[in-house]
Order: structure tokens, then sequence, then C-alpha cells
């Protein structure tokens, strides 16, 4: 029984040996999606650090929590702002999860002005980091915290924008799922883009692109478009006002392991909201080609319907304040 035991350990040591190693860094890891993200990336066999850090109290405790999942991977915690660039030093990968989430007891104002605070001083220590890794930004309002990263990057250092994404891929998964559900298929047989932006207004799924392809009328379509814009809402309101967590966590693990695999040398694709000025909007969000260097570029469609077009064009106006609003704190920064 116990040569057994030898023998698996052994198999298990030579797999995880012959796949390369990553450090990841977890910003905002105690709050409540940041540890599930961290739960869940701390069982990938690629990850041989990662670093926790947050400025809540509870972080240090987080940190013992996971050591005590048995993996390969070595656990890092800092607490406190004044051990963010530590936490950062070497990652490959930053998913940053920190700051508040809007829910109907936190105004969109309050969710911004304090989340700008934790992006400016982000931003402020990546513009300090060479080279720049790959950052993926979980964090709200992602339409205007993007373009404000970068802003901020680019005046204090040298920024990479093929390495900057706000992850969008709860979008994506959620159009997944409603699609499946309303035409009775397996969620891993359809693909439903969706571009835009990621918020309410300038979220946009593409039906017309969906695969594979039902025929939808404008008024079913309509319908698709609000329950997907409208997820967040429901989601709230069965939790008694809590945030998505769950899904919006596994969104941001399924982008992490995209993002790792392209550093191994693959192409890979993600959906993330990323520089790109193909409408007018200097950023935009859809499926992106990426690999070990970054952004390759956006997937692009053609023969759009009526009613996306229509969407878009008003998404669009929307995304350009959003960005605005984003670019201007340069000002204050």
């Amino acid at each position: 029984m116990f040569g057994k035991i030898l023998i698996r350990k052994k198999i298990f040591n030579i797999l995880y040996a012959s796949i390369r190693s990553h450090q990841v860094t977890v910003l905002g890891g105690a709050t409540d999606v940041g540890q599930t993200i961290s739960l869940m990336l701390r069982s990938q066999p690629n990850i041989t650090k990662l670093v926790i850090h947050d400025t809540l109290k509870e972080t240090p405790g987080v940190t013992l929590d996971l050591s005590h999942v048995p993996t390969n991977a070595e656990v890092k915690g800092y607490v406190g702002e004044e051990y963010l660039e530590p936490a950062l030093m070497n990652s490959e990968l930053i998913i940053c999860a920190a700051g508040v989430t809007r829910t109907p007891s936190i105004t969109e104002n309050t969710c911004f002005t304090t989340n700008t605070v934790f992006i400016k001083s982000l931003a402020k220590a990546i513009a300090r980091l060479e080279p720049m890794p790959f950052i993926g930004i979980v964090t709200e309002p992602i339409n205007s915290l993007i373009p404000m990263t970068a802003e901020i990057v680019r005046n204090y250092g040298e920024l990479d924008v093929r390495k900057l994404f706000g992850i969008s891929t709860i979008d994506f998964l959620r159009a997944q799922i409603l699609y499946a559900s309303i035409h009775k298929l397996h969620p891993s047989d359809v693909s439903v883009p969706v571009i835009g932006g990621r918020s309410y207004k300038t979220c946009i799924p593409l039906l017309s692109q969906a695969l594979p392809a039902k025929d939808m009328n404008e008024r079913e379509a309509q319908t698709f478009t609000m329950k997907l814009r409208k997820a967040d809402h429901d989601i709230m309101k069965a939790k008694n006002g809590l945030a998505p967590v769950l899904s919006v966590a596994h969104s941001a693990v399924l982008f992490t392991r995209s993002v790792l695999n392209a550093l191994d040398g693959n192409d890979e694709v993600v959906h993330a909201f990323v520089d790109n000025n193909d409408f007018g909007t200097d950023y935009f969000s859809g499926l992106v080609h990426i690999n070990r260097d970054g952004v390759k570029e956006m997937q692009r469609y053609s023969k759009l319907s009526n009613f996306e077009c229509q969407l878009l064009e008003n998404s669009i106006e929307e995304l350009r304040k959003d960005v605005l609003q984003g670019k201007k704190i340069l000002e204050y920064a």
C-alpha cells in the first residue's frame, strides 16, 4: 500500500515537473471574489507561487487558510498598501479583484470613487515594473478603469498596452448559458460572441454570429439582450443584495488559464476589454487573440443584424463617455 502511494506521488511530481511554472498575484485576495479566485488558482498545476495581497485585516488568515490546501505551489500573503510592490514583483500575471462591487447599497459614484483610489495605486506600482506583466482587471467599472490604468502607467513608466485586459469573460459565459437554455443545447457546445463594453448599456450579444446558428427574431433578440444585461441585477436580487461572486471568479480563472497557456508559447483567445479603436472608442471588448507578448488582434464580425447594429450605435456613445471618464483621472493621479 505504501509503495503504491510512493509511485503515485512520483508520477504526480513528474507530471508537475513537465509543466512550466508561473507566479501569479491576486490583488484583493481577501474579498469574496478574490478568495474564490485564489482557491481555484491554488490547484492550477502550472502555478508554483500564488501571491495574495489586500488591505483587509483578514488577509493573513486567508493566506493561512489557502496554505492548508495541499498542492505543490507556494502561497505568500501581503497586507497593506505599503506592501503592494513586493506583492507584484516577479509575477507574470496580476489579477485585480480589489475594491468594492456595485450593489443596491453602494452607489455607482461610491463604487467608482473607491475603486479609483485602488487603481491609481496599482497603476503607479505597475509603472515601476520591468517588464510589465499581464494585467487582468475584474474590478468595476471596467469601461473606465482600464483606460485609467493605461493613462497612469503611461505617465509614470513604460506601458505595454498589449498586456492590459479588462476581464469580460463573464458576459460570454452568461450568453453561452442563456443561449443553451433557450435552445436546449449543452453549454459546452455553444458560442455567443459578446462585444462592446462591460456594462449594462454597452454589452452587446451577437446572436447573428452564435454557434450553432438558430433563428431568433428581433423580439427574441431584445429579450435575450435584456436578460444578459440584467444578469448582475438578477443575481443580486436573488442573493438579497449581495453581488455575484462564484461565476465572476470562475471567469477570472478561465482568463488566467488562457494567459498562462499563452505565456507557455501557445496561441490563445480570451474575452476582454482592451485597447482597440475599430469603432472610435479607443477601447472595446470582444474575443481577443493573444500570445506570450499579449494582444495580437480582436476578432471581427461581418453581417450583423439590424438590431445588433442599432445596439452598437447606441453603445458606442456610452462607451466613449466611460473611457473619457477614466482618462480624465490623469489630472488627479
